[in-house]
């Protein structure tokens, strides 16, 4: 997965799975930023598998909620 899919894919996951820290972000002028971060983490994940990976998913979820906690 490309840097600009992989972004473009976190963003959606976050603003599916964490719809009120997503619209903080946005509200804040943070949300390149994090995810930019987040991306940083989440990037082992996504080396080589698809977006249509439902355990892909399910990992970034995780990742996600663990990066917000540390917030």
């Amino acid at each position: 997965m490309t840097d600009s899919l992989a972004y473009d894919y976190l963003r959606l996951v976050l603003e599916e799975e964490f719809l009120g820290t997503y619209m903080r972000f946005i509200n804040h002028g943070i949300l390149h930023y994090e995810l930019t971060n987040i991306l940083e983490l989440c990037a082992p994940l996504m080396q080589g598998l698809d977006e249509d990976d439902h355990f892909l998913k399910y990992e970034v979820i995780g990742t996600i909620a663990d990066y917000l906690q540390e917030e």
